[in-house]
């Protein structure tokens, strides 16, 4: 009985150990809010430089449901560092917040580049990653 209570502990206790290592994929930091309430995080393990230009993985988690019924959105982006232009490279959706839960809708379209709204929760996001 104390033989199979040991291996049921160890057990329970590598399920954890493992759970815990598959949210230690991301190392969000918060930069904002919205007037709304939406809340903007940056994955600080995701950002790479390439001269003038940054690749990062950006959170929005919003405060209420899109009209599609989507909590969050991650997405991986690419940032002109000069004029703070930038480019959608991949978006994932869910229905849950922080990206939790499985992925709902992918859009792996390469985006137009956009201007930065002065301002905005979107430029609080950008400077930061320029300047990390």
């Amino acid at each position: 009985m104390k033989k199979n209570y040991k291996i049921l502990k160890a057990f329970i206790i590598l399920y954890i150990l493992s759970t815990v290592n598959c949210l230690a994929d991301y190392n969000w930091k918060k930069i904002g809010t919205t007037t709304r309430g939406d809340v903007g995080y940056v994955d600080l393990s995701s950002i790479k430089k390439v001269g003038n230009e940054v690749y990062y993985f950006e959170l929005l988690d919003y405060v209420k449901p899109t009209n599609h019924g989507h909590l969050s959105d991650r997405a991986y982006n690419q940032l002109n560092c000069l004029n703070l232009s930038y480019r959608y490279l991949k978006n994932f959706f869910y229905l849950e917040p922080m990206a939790n839960g499985k992925v709902d809708l992918i859009n792996d379209e390469v985006s137009e580049w956009y201007d930065t709204i002065e301002g905005s929760l979107g430029e609080q996001i950008r400077q930061f990653v320029c300047n990390y």
